[in-house]
């Protein structure tokens, strides 16, 4: 499948407490708030929020998010890289708005993906907050009884279906 993606809002906002406690950043400290569709050869698959300081990303546009890869243009336009994050995934259903983006029912089963990145340095430089469709993807888990191998991930892996 061929990714995509469309930008439906990009604004500049105040982090609030729920925003600024996962960027470690003030209530009032202002943040670039991004909600992309993720489109898989022009379907929508996810539903797309992210949060990021503001001071980070100055005269972010439309244009240069327009399916681009975020990291790609923040590290090249930006000079942030990032190295870590951590993610948290639950199941949820969408909510009459997310339906409607997501081309499904109302109240259809999807993903919910929670994740915050940092750099090198341990800067905290993206809040995300991600909704699958469950109709469209997969969890898959590999499996090991060695205790010399490091935990394993788990993958979402997309349904052409």
């Amino acid at each position: 499948m061929t990714a995509g993606s469309r930008t439906i809002e990009l604004k500049e906002t105040h982090a609030g407490a729920a925003v600024g406690r996962a960027l470690k950043l003030s209530p009032d400290d202002r943040v670039v708030l991004i909600r992309r569709l993720r489109l898989a050869d022009g379907d929508p698959m996810a539903l797309e929020t992210l949060h990021v300081p503001a001071a980070l990303v100055p005269g972010l546009s439309r244009e240069a998010l327009e399916n681009a890869s975020f990291y790609e243009l923040l590290e090249k336009e930006y000079g942030v890289v990032i190295e870590s994050g951590m993610q948290s995934i639950e199941p949820t259903v969408t909510n009459e708005e997310e339906s409607e983006l997501l081309g499904v029912p109302l109240h259809s089963p999807a993903f919910l993906f929670e994740r915050t990145s940092r750099t090198a340095g341990g800067e905290t430089v993206e809040f995300v907050r991600s909704l699958y469709r469950g109709d469209r993807y997969r969890l898959v888990a590999e499996l090991s009884q060695r205790r010399d191998r490091p935990a394993t991930a788990v993958a979402l892996v997309a349904d052409p279906a």
